[in-house]
Order: structure tokens, then C-alpha cells, then sequence
């Protein structure tokens, strides 16, 4: 299934810059929108979403004078701030669950253009890649009136697809009977940099007690940790966390063709807790802009996790050893999926 998120056309702005949810639509706005619907023409699209405000309103109406489909108000599309007192976090969920609910209704080969705001890509980025909405998401924007395709993901998760490794091996083996399915680059790319801000928020969440039995919970092990007593249990969230973050910086030299050995090190500062996730979090931001270093960005989290290792009494060579992903030996391609584990 394919989700077609599109900014509305451009808005007309009155002489004091001051905005309104009734703005109308500019000349350029018009003929953008016109342009549109003949570019969607041999799309096949069964449904226009739209917001409730009039600049997405007007635009779906002239896009669809093309398309000639039903066109459907959803107000969990509005803008971002549309709702008073509406966390960052709440409205990226109302976007996902309205996504999510158009999906439930459709076939899986169905088409459906949504016309919302700029910054409401950021929950369509959030939903395509699974991510857990957040306060410290990346506000995303968009182009006015551009078009961009989202393909439904898969029931997999990210975590268990593991297709960075031995890709080229899954294509060899494939067959009549199993369907794999092979990421593009800029889809690895895009999931393990949200999954590597996603560990470094982790890293902030673990530093308070009643958040580390919180997540505990959620996993059925409170029981378990309460046994350990607080540092042990600490140290083990601490150890996994590791882990992630390694295979994630792994799993990102791959993507990029960044030989791992000009990345790891196993000299780091001398840092404590709170300087090593500063910057762990501040290079991982890094990681989004596109005039860096990326090797020199990377070398700068790993030495900084090797810190952060010595600070929480890890065993460096351990969590190293661990960090390899191999291929199952049985059941890789368990209803066509493939799979990997840890080891």
C-alpha cells in the first residue's frame, strides 16, 4: 500500500505576515496544485485525505479535478499547535493513528494521497519507520505542494529484519518460495540513524530510577531486576545499551562503505556519565546534517561510548564480541522473512 503525503499549495499570507487556518491559496499555489494532479494521474489513487483547514481543503479539491476520487476531512491531520496544550509527542501520535486507520480500511494495493502540513512529515517518517513518537523528534518540513511516497512497512521490525549483513548471500539464496525484501540504501540509512537517537535517548531515560523500573516493567522484568538490586540492574541496562549503539555504528559503516576499523578505537576520556551522553547525543544529532564528517562524527560516538563503557564498569572486549551479527542457521526465511540474531 502507498501513502502519498503532500504539503498543501502555497498559502497567501496577508501584508502583516500574519497567518490564519483560512488562508487561501496563492496564483503560484493554484498552478502548483494543478501541476499535481496531472503528475498523479497514472497513480491510481483511490482516496484524498485532507485536513480540515481551507489551504489543504482548496488544494485537495483542485488536485482531484484530475483524479476525480472521493475526498475525506480528517482532523487528525491539522496542524501541528492546531489542538491547545498538545505535546510534540501527542500530535505526531494523532497523525500516526489517523495513518494507521486509513490503512485498516483499504487493500493492501491501494493508493491514498494525504493533505496535511509541513511539519506533519515528521510523523509520516514516524510511522513508516515504527518509531515510538517523542518529545525530542526532529522537526522535519517539506516543499510546498511536492509530493512524497511512503510504502506501508512490513510486520518486520528493523531490529529483526537485521538486513545489513550478508545481503548479497539472502539474494543468492532466494527462490520461488520465499519473497526477501531488500531496503534501499537511503531506507538503512534513515532507519538506523532514527534507531541510534532513539538508544541515546535511552541513555538519558536509564540515568533516573523510576524511568529505568518503568521500562523494566513494560518488559516483565521488574521482578527480576529488583533481585539484582539497583546498580546491578543499571549496569545491565547500561551493558545492553552498549551493545545497540555498537552494532547501530557497525550497522552504519556498512550502509555507508566506511571501513569499521577507521572508526573504532578503544582510547576514550575520561568522562562521566552525564559529559559521555551530552555528547554521544550531540554527535548523533550531527549525523543529520549533511555537511559533516560522518567517519570523523562516528569515531567521536564510539569514543565516546568506549567512555562511557569505562564509566559503568562494562567489559569492553565482551560487548565487542557480542556485537556480531550471523545468519541463523535455521529458520532465516521463516514465512519469507529473513532473520538474524545476536550472538
Amino acid at each position: 500500500m502507498k501513502i502519498i503525503y503532500c504539503h498543501h499549495a502555497q498559502r497567501d499570507v496577508n501584508p502583516k505576515k500574519l497567518r490564519s487556518q483560512d488562508d487561501d491559496l496563492t496564483e503560484n499555489g493554484i498552478k502548483d496544485a494543478e501541476l499535481v494532479g496531472e503528475i498523479l494521474a497514472n497513480q491510481k489513487i483511490d482516496a484524498i485525505y485532507t485536513s480540515n483547514f481551507y489551504r489543504c481543503k482548496k488544494t485537495a479539491q483542485i488536485i482531484n479535478r484530475t483524479l476525480n476520487v472521493p475526498i475525506i476531512e480528517e482532523e487528525r491531520f491539522n496542524e501541528v499547535g492546531s489542538v491547545e496544550g498538545e505535546e510534540w509527542k501527542d500530535a505526531l501520535q494523532r497523525n500516526i493513528d489517523a495513518i494507521e486507520n486509513i490503512i485498516e480500511k483499504y487493500n493492501d494495493d491501494a493508493t491514498i494521497l494525504c493533505l496535511t502540513s509541513g511539519i506533519n512529515l515528521s510523523a509520516f517518517v514516524c510511522w513508516n519507520l515504527k518509531l515510538k513518537p517523542n518529545k525530542n523528534f526532529p522537526f522535519m518540513g517539506a516543499t510546498n505542494c511536492a509530493p512524497i511516497t511512503f510504502y506501508a512497512p512490513s510486520e518486520i521490525s528493523f531490529r529483526e529484519r537485521k538486513f545489513l549483513r550478508g545481503i548479497n548471500v539472502l539474494k543468492e539464496k532466494k527462490n520461488k518460495d520465499f519473497k526477501i525484501i531488500t531496503p534501499t540504501a537511503g531506507e538503512r540509512k534513515s532507519a538506523i540513524l532514527f534507531e541510534l537517537k532513539a538508544k541515546t535517548e535511552q541513555m538519558e531515560m536509564f540515568t533516573n530510577k523510576l524511568r529505568r523500573e518503568e521500562y523494566l516493567s513494560k518488559l516483565g522484568q521488574l521482578e527480576r531486576a529488583q533481585d539484582l538490586g539497583e546498580v546491578e540492574t543499571k549496569k545491565y541496562l547500561s551493558n545492553r545499551l552498549a551493545i545497540d549503539i555498537m552494532q547501530l555504528i557497525k550497522d552504519y559503516c556498512l550502509c555507508l562503505d566506511i571501513p569499521y576499523d577507521n572508526v573504532r578505537t578503544e582510547t576514550a576520556l575520561k568522562l562521566n556519565e552525564e559529559q559521555c551522553i551530552k555528547n554521544i547525543v550531540t554527535y548523533t544529532e550531527r549525523l543529520f546534517y549533511l555537511d559533516i564528517n560522518i567517519q570523523e562524527t562516528l569515531m567521536l560516538i564510539y569514543s565516546t561510548l568506549v567512555s562511557y563503557i569505562n564509566y559503568n564498569d562494562l567489559i569492553y572486549n565482551d560487548i565487542e564480541r557480542t556485537c556480531v551479527i550471523v545468519e541463523e542457521e535455521e529458520g532465516s526465511y521463516f514465512n519469507g522473512k529473513y532473520l538474524y540474531k545476536l550472538r
